[in-house]
């Protein structure tokens, strides 16, 4: 596991969870706008966005997973 994250790294972390907080907050609006299809693209792109953000830690506990 490595400690140490270059500039880079921690940009995309920072911009993937900006880009989730922003997508859950306009999809939830789309659904009270009465937009059930495009709010629920909307809420699975920013669970990915989410998921992006954690790779790191999902990376780390897959490691320790493994390591058991």
């Amino acid at each position: 596991m490595r400690k140490n994250r270059s500039i880079g790294e921690m940009i995309s972390t920072v911009t993937f969870s900006g880009v989730a907080a922003y997508l859950l907050i306009y999809s939830l609006g789309l659904f009270e706008a009465g937009e059930a299809m495009r709010g629920t693209i909307g809420l699975l792109a920013a669970a990915c966005c989410a998921l992006g953000g954690l790779r790191f830690v999902i990376a780390n506990f897959v490691a320790m997973w493994r390591k058991n």
